[in-house]
Formats: C-alpha cells, sequence, structure tokens
C-alpha cells in the first residue's frame, strides 16, 4: 500500500472547491468530469487514453487508472460509454483519477510503500473522498430534505453515491 501527504477532510472540501471555481462550475451544477479531463487533454495538460475493456493494462477489477509516469488517464471504453448513456457511476471513477493527477503533478505529494497507513495518509480514500466532494457538494448532502434519486440526477452521479455522501455527513456531524 502507499501513504502520502496528509489531507484532512476540510483540505479535500477546499480542494474540491477551488477546483469547481477554476473550471467555472458552480456550486449547483453537475461536474462535468469527462469533459474536463479532455479539455486538459486537448491543451496538453494530461492525456486521456481510451483502451479496450480487456487491454491488459487494467487488473480484473480496474476500470481506470491514473500513470503518473506518462502523466495518463487510462480508461476503458465502457466507462465511456456509460457516461455518454447516462449511467453516471463512471463520473466517480474519472473523478477519483483525476484527484490521482493532482496529487502526482499539482500539489506534488509525496509516496512511499508502507504495510499500514492513517485514512488520511492514504491516496485511495483521499481520493474517494475528493471524488465525492467535487462531484456531489456538502450543502447538498446537508439539507433537511434530502432526496438521493434528486441528488443522483441533478448531480450526475450513481444514487449509491448520493446516498455514501450523505451516510458520511451525518457520521461526521455526529462526532
Amino acid at each position: 500500500m502507499k501513504k502520502t501527504n496528509s489531507l484532512t477532510i476540510r483540505e479535500i472540501e477546499r480542494i474540491a472547491n477551488i477546483i469547481r471555481k477554476e473550471f467555472n462550475i458552480s456550486i449547483d451544477s453537475a461536474f462535468p468530469i469527462l469533459k474536463i479531463i479532455e479539455e486538459l487533454h486537448y491543451n496538453g495538460i494530461l492525456t486521456l487514453q481510451i483502451l479496450e475493456d480487456n487491454d491488459e493494462l487494467f487488473n480484473e477489477s480496474e476500470v481506470a487508472k491514473y500513470s503518473p509516469l506518462d502523466n495518463f488517464i487510462y480508461v476503458n471504453e465502457s466507462t465511456i460509454e456509460d457516461i455518454e448513456n447516462g449511467e453516471y457511476r463512471s463520473n466517480f471513477t474519472l473523478a477519483h483519477e483525476f484527484f490521482h493527477f493532482f496529487q502526482y503533478k499539482i500539489l506534488c505529494f509525496n509516496f512511499e510503500e508502507v504495510d499500514e497507513c492513517k485514512p488520511y495518509q492514504d491516496p485511495e480514500w483521499q481520493a474517494n473522498e475528493f471524488a465525492g466532494q467535487l462531484l456531489v457538494p456538502d450543502e447538498y448532502v446537508s439539507k433537511d430534505n434530502y432526496d438521493p434519486d434528486y441528488i443522483a440526477s441533478r448531480f450526475e452521479v450513481s444514487k449509491e453515491c448520493a446516498c455514501t455522501r450523505r451516510l458520511k455527513y451525518l457520521q461526521r456531524k455526529k462526532r
């Protein structure tokens, strides 16, 4: 497992909000992650490489990955097709990989192999937290009249993502 620089939930939320502002995406709009990654690709900042679903680059459970060595986000065809067909679980996948790009290229985090680490030092935990924060802002999971179907539709995420964001918000509120 890898360990990286520590990030708190609030720091991750701040990064997600800065990125929304940087790309001029309002807090009440779906974040067009595929469009943003394509824009970065066309501007030579990051490369998006779409591969066949059975490409040897991916493990059985992988559908996308970021490679810091060549600054590529590799993604399988069906992930892109899902987004294009309105199946939005893949937006979370792309936002997760997008954060790995930020960890390596923008934030210049250090990484080391370890046997275990705290969640706030785990790059995978950080990327998952970021994807949730970027795609579904806290303002919407904190509402008393919270509706997961509405959130999923409005922010173009899966219902699972909408429910997970709400659950995490409520758990943190109790602390």
